[in-house]
C-alpha cells in the first residue's frame, strides 16, 4: 500500500507542477521552488529526533520499556517545539538583516515581499515542523503505510485547493498569487498532520500520561545521536536539494524551472523506492538487534536483484522523458542538452545508495555515513561553481553530484557488508 500511496503522491505532485506554473509563470514558480526548498531545510533542523524515534522506540518495545516510551515521546514533542519558536525567531532576525533579493537574484519583487514571503512559509514550515512528528512515529511503530498515506491526502486535497484557486481568483497579481499558495499550502498541510496525529494515538492506544521522566542521560544520548542524524539530513538536502539556490544565484529563478521539472519527473522512482524501503529502518534495527543476519542479508539480496529492474525503468524514463515533459508542462521549456541523461544516472546511482544508506540509518551506525556526507557537502558548492566557470550551466549542479554519488554507490555498501558479515553465522 505504502507504494500505491507514493504513487498517487507523485501524480498529484506532477499535476501541481504543471498548474502552478502555469499560473505563476517561469519567474515567480521558480522563487516558490526557493521558498519550498527553504521547508525541506526548516523540516530537517530537529536535530535529528524525529528521526532518532524510528530507530530508539523499536529497541525500547524490545525491552518491554513502554514508560519510557511515552516520556520519550512526550519529550520530542517539547523539544521539537522549543526548537521551532527558535527556528521561527532566527529567519524572523536573519530576514531583516540579510537582503534575500540580491542574495537570489531576484528583481521582479520588492525586497520587503520578498522577506514577507519567506517569514510567512517559515511560520508555517515551524508549526508543521511540530506537527508532522507522526510520520517518524508511524514508522516506528512498524506501520509506515499510514504516514504515507498522510502524505497523498496532503497532495490530493493541496491539488484540489490548488484547481479552486486558480479556477476562483485567475486574475489577481502575483504577489497575491503567491501569498494565497503559501497559506493554502501551510494551513492545509498543519490540518492533515494534525488529524493523522490524533489518529496515530487512537490506533494504538498509547495514554502519554506517565509519571516518569526521561532521565538526562537517556536524553543526552538521544540527542547524541539526533545530532548525527541532523547532520545527515541536512547533508543530504544540501547535496541534493540545494542546487537550486546555486542556480538562482549564479544565473537567475528563471533557470531553477527547467532543472526542477527534470528533476521532480526522476523523483518519482525515489518516491516509490522511499514508500517501499521505509518500513525497513525499523525492521533493520530489530534485525540487527537480533542479530539476525540472514534475514539482513536476504534483504540486501533481494534488493539487488530489484535494481537490475529498477535500472532497466528509469533507462525507459530517460528516453521517453522529453516527450512526458512535453506533455506535461504545456510552455516550451528549454531543457539543457544531457540534463536529462545526467539526472537518470544521478537517480540510478542514488537509489543504489540510498537503500544501503537506511540500513546504517535503521541500526544507528552512522560515523562513516556523516564523514562521507561531510566531504561531500565541503565539495558539492565549490565543484558545482567550478563547472559553472567551465560554462557547463545548470547542468554544473548534476555533474558534481555525479561525481560525489559514483563514491558513495563503493563505500556506503561496503561498510553496510562488513558490519553484518560482522554477526554470528549462527543467529
Amino acid at each position: 500500500m505504502s507504494g500505491i500511496y507514493k504513487g498517487i503522491s507523485g501524480i498529484s505532485l506532477f499535476i501541481s507542477i504543471r498548474i502552478l506554473l502555469d499560473y505563476l509563470g517561469d519567474e515567480n514558480y521558480g522563487l516558490w521552488v526557493l521558498v519550498f526548498t527553504l521547508f525541506q531545510l526548516v523540516l530537517l533542523m530537529d536535530f535529528g529526533i524525529q528521526s532518532s524515534l524510528k530507530t530508539k522506540i523499536p529497541v525500547l518495545v524490545h525491552e518491554e520499556k513502554f514508560e519510557l516510551i511515552k516520556s520519550y515521546i512526550k519529550s520530542t514533542y517539547k523539544i521539537s517545539g522549543y526548537i521551532a519558536l527558535f527556528i521561527f525567531l532566527v529567519f524572523f532576525l536573519l530576514s531583516l538583516v540579510v537582503d534575500l533579493k540580491s542574495l537570489f537574484n531576484i528583481d521582479f519583487h520588492s525586497n520587503l515581499f520578498v522577506s514577507f514571503l519567506f517569514i510567512l512559509n517559515v511560520f508555517f514550515f515551524c508549526i508543521n515542523f511540530v506537527a508532522n512528528i507522526h510520520k517518524s512515529l508511524y514508522v516506528a511503530y512498524l506501520k509506515g503505510k499510514y504516514s504515507e498515506e498522510s502524505l497523498a491526502v496532503n497532495q490530493i486535497g493541496l491539488l484540489i485547493l490548488f484547481f479552486l484557486l486558480i479556477f476562483l481568483f485567475p486574475k489577481i497579481n502575483a504577489t497575491e498569487k503567491l501569498i494565497a499558495i503559501s497559506i493554502i499550502n501551510g494551513l492545509f498541510t498543519f490540518l492533515v498532520n494534525l488529524f493523522y496525529t490524533f489518529r496515530f494515538f487512537k490506533m494504538t492506544s498509547l495514554d502519554l500520561a506517565t509519571e516518569l521522566e526521561t532521565g538526562s542521560e537517556f536524553l543526552k544520548g538521544i540527542l547524541k545521536l539526533g545530532f548525527k542524524y541532523m547532520v545527515i539530513q541536512v547533508g543530504m538536502l544540501i547535496v541534493f536539494s540545494f542546487d537550486n539556490y546555486i542556480i538562482s544565484n549564479a544565473f537567475s529563478p528563471t533557470q531553477v524551472t527547467p532543472y526542477e521539472i527534470v528533476n521532480k519527473f526522476f523523483q518519482f522512482p525515489l518516491m516509490i523506492l522511499f514508500a517501499a524501503i521505509s518500513p525497513l529502518w525499523s525492521m533493520f534495527a530489530k534485525n540487527y538487534i537480533e542479530k539476525n543476519k540472514s534475514a539482513i542479508l536476504n534483504s540486501f539480496k533481494k534488493f539487488n536483484y530489484s535494481f537490475i529492474g529498477i535500472s532497466f525503468l528509469v533507462i525507459i524514463g530517460i528516453i521517453v522523458s522529453p516527450f512526458i515533459i512535453s506533455i506535461w508542462i504545456k510552455e516550451d521549456i528549454i531543457i539543457p542538452t544531457y540534463l536529462i541523461l545526467l539526472t537518470g544516472i544521478v537517480t540510478l546511482l542514488r537509489i543504489f545508495a540510498t537503500f544501503y544508506s537506511f540500513f546504517l540509518n535503521g541500526i544507528g551506525n552512522l560515523n562513516t555515513y556523516i564523514s562521507i556526507l561531510v566531504i561531500s557537502v565541503v565539495v558539492k558548492i565549490p565543484l558545482s561553481y567550478f563547472f559553472v566557470d567551465l560554462d557547463f550551466g545548470i547542468n554544473s549542479v548534476m555533474i558534481s553530484t555525479l561525481i560525489l554519488m559514483l563514491f558513495w554507490v563503493i563505500i556506503i555498501p561496503y561498510k553496510c557488508y562488513a558490519l553484518v558479515n560482522k554477526l554470528s553465522d549462527n543467529e
